[in-house]
């Protein structure tokens, strides 16, 4: 269910690196920040358009990040947490995970911006065609 007032979803990411699921906030972002994700993914330069996908996904992805569940990241063999509460919460766990883990961020930017799709139901079949 996607609950229009909760305050912190949740997105599971498996680590290509590590095998680890890193459980990530995040928050919804605004149809505001919609548009501008989507506009950012190509950069016009004259005739040519450059693809910008991974930089416009660790920005975004960056934005809407809200913490992480502690116990799958970490920095010179030890665990840090997002939350202030924690004893061992580092006030630049964002930073840290966007400059060593833009893998993990460009996957919840893409899970969350890009994801979601259309599908058709299947035509009804035409009496005639029996």
């Amino acid at each position: 269910m996607r609950d229009f007032a909760a305050e912190r979803n949740i997105l599971d990411i498996q680590d290509g690196i590590t095998g680890d699921v890193h459980e990530i906030y995040y928050r919804m972002p605004t149809n505001e920040e919609r548009a501008a994700y989507q506009n950012g993914v190509f950069e016009r330069r004259g005739q040519k358009l450059k693809s910008r996908v991974f930089e416009n996904r660790l920005k975004f992805g960056s934005r809407i990040i809200s913490g992480f569940t502690k116990g799958t990241l970490g920095i010179d063999g030890k665990l840090f947490s997002s939350d202030p509460s924690d004893p061992e919460y580092r006030q630049d766990w964002k930073d840290l995970l966007t400059r060593y883990a833009g893998d993990i961020v460009a996957s919840v930017a893409a899970s969350v911006f890009e994801a979601t799709g259309a599908s058709r139901e299947a035509e009804p079949e035409s009496p005639l065609e029996e």
